[in-house]
């Protein structure tokens, strides 16, 4: 069998997943405003792709993430000061 048909294993998988995974949380955590809510979207579809589901009363975590991301309104003002 080629190595262009070999199906990747359940590790190299599991691996990838991880890393993904650690590439959003990074991106959720960044300083920039943007980047944030930007990674907000990857990783909203990263977790249905998954079938991840989670409530804020079941999760902590979740919360302290919503809090920390600007509102609206400031996104609005940070994009009005933006050249």
């Amino acid at each position: 069998m080629s190595r262009a048909t070999e199906r990747a294993t359940e590790e190299v998988l599991a691996q990838l997943h991880g890393m993904v995974g650690e590439e959003l949380i990074g991106a959720l955590q960044s300083d920039c405003p943007r980047e944030r809510m930007a990674a907000v979207d990857r990783a909203l579809r990263f977790l249905k792709d998954n079938n991840i589901t989670a409530s804020l009363q079941a999760a902590p975590d979740l919360g302290r993430i919503r809090d920390s991301l600007p509102t609206a309104e400031e996104l609005e003002r940070l994009m009005k000061m933006t050249p």
